[in-house]
């Protein structure tokens, strides 16, 4: 091969490498935190927070018989999370909210197991996800329905591999009117992956990222409640399942 040619191929494969790595950190940069979320990682009088084995945990002073364990919606950061879980913990729950590999909770399934075990003390585990991550919480309450006895599915659906629909599980799904990312023809059909009394609630000016503190997200609709109108409604319906629970 002459040495311009072999020069020409050398400048083609380098751009090609760089337009990949571009690419591919461009579909993997998860959404960043609000300064809300990051604000909402500290203890306080009424609520301890911790950091460890990929895990952010808030609780209070109080022992908790209830647990909660959070997956991420996929290419969010978890802290992004931070503000409405700390709100649960608030009502003397154990909150767990998982770091997933790459962001993606599909990645890590059965992160929950390792959480579960670390924690003998509590009686009651409840699963809980957004989008991606709610699929996920669903999986591995599908393979330890023995273990867990509730899942809080927000703007998520399982898939048709984990069919719920014979559990005793008490399960919540929440979505908002204008999320415009979920495939609500999708949701509808995996209404017979779930138990016949799940509870769906649909939050009316709602939309698909103010589950979180991350801001717009592409392709979302523009939602037209405020973001802390909808995570009070959703802190309180989780709340109000946890009651039927106990």
């Amino acid at each position: 091969m002459r040495r311009g040619n072999a020069y020409l191929l050398l400048v083609v494969l380098g751009a090609a490498v760089t337009v990949l790595t571009v690419g591919v950190a461009y579909f993997l940069f998860p959404y960043p935190p609000m300064v809300e979320a990051l604000q909402a990682l500290n203890s306080s009088n009424t609520v301890l927070y911790s950091f460890k084995d990929r895990t952010h945990t808030f609780s209070t002073r109080e022992e908790s018989k209830v647990g909660v364990i959070f997956y991420p919606g996929g290419l969010v950061d978890p802290i992004a999370y931070a503000p409405l879980l700390r709100e649960l913990a608030m009502k003397n729950l154990s909150v767990f909210l998982v770091d997933m590999p790459l962001d993606l909770a599909v990645l890590s399934p059965n992160s929950a197991a390792a959480i579960i075990e670390r924690n003998p003390e509590i009686r009651v585990w409840i699963m809980a996800g957004h989008s991606l991550g709610g699929s996920m919480a669903a999986r591995f309450a599908s393979k330890n329905q023995g273990i867990v006895s509730g899942l809080v599915l927000l703007a998520a659906y399982p898939a048709s591999m984990d069919s719920l629909s014979e559990s005793d599980l008490h399960v919540l799904s929440v979505y908002g009117s204008d999320d415009t990312v979920l495939d609500k023809e999708a949701l509808e059909k995996a209404r017979s992956l779930l138990p016949e009394d799940t509870k769906y609630i649909v939050i009316e000016g709602g939309n698909h990222a103010q589950f979180g503190y991350y801001g717009p997200q592409k392709g979302d609709g523009k939602a037209s409640i405020s973001l802390l109108e909808q995570q009070k409604i959703t802190v309180d319906e989780i709340l109000a399942l946890i009651e039927q629970i106990m």
